[in-house]
């Protein structure tokens, strides 16, 4: 990293030794043994590409459904999801953040659909509403946020 730099700058770095951890080339037998929130976390990372298996891991492990609101928070972070939970300083059910997640990719589709099909705001809002057992008011704001 320090190739480049001037011999006599680079008398004054520190050299520091880090340990990079790279999840999906830990096996899970691995990451089983830790016994923080850790291993939620870098289950979740492992399995973060592969919706299937993270599925299936979030739901068969109970762990998920009453994860420290840090570790979630790391979740978001460092894999990009954009898993919605409830403010507060209470657990998150990664299981329902995760459904939620999902509806709300299928409501996203929905209205991009019908503007991309030259359905109106007003009628899109409807249809939303409908098909997503959401009042109106949700319905508007949801087609409003991605029109």
């Amino acid at each position: 990293m320090y190739s480049s730099v001037d011999s006599v700058i680079l008398a004054h770095a520190p050299d520091y030794h880090v340990n990079l951890i790279a999840p999906r080339e830990i096996s899970d037998d691995e990451i089983n043994e830790f016994h923080s929130y850790l291993r939620e976390v870098m289950l979740y990372i492992k399995y973060s590409k592969d919706k299937k298996t993270l599925n299936k891991v979030v739901k068969e492990d109970i762990k998920f459904q009453s994860m420290e609101r840090q570790a979630a928070e790391v979740i978001n972070i460092v894999t990009g999801s954009k898993l919605k939970y409830p403010e507060g300083k209470g657990d998150v059910n990664m299981c329902l953040a995760i459904q939620q997640m999902r509806e709300e990719s299928e409501i996203k589709g929905a209205i991009l659909m019908c503007k991309d099909l030259g359905v109106s705001l007003a009628e899109t809002i409807k249809r939303i509403a409908e098909k997503f057992q959401l009042t109106e008011n949700e319905s508007s704001e949801m087609v409003k946020q991605y029109w």
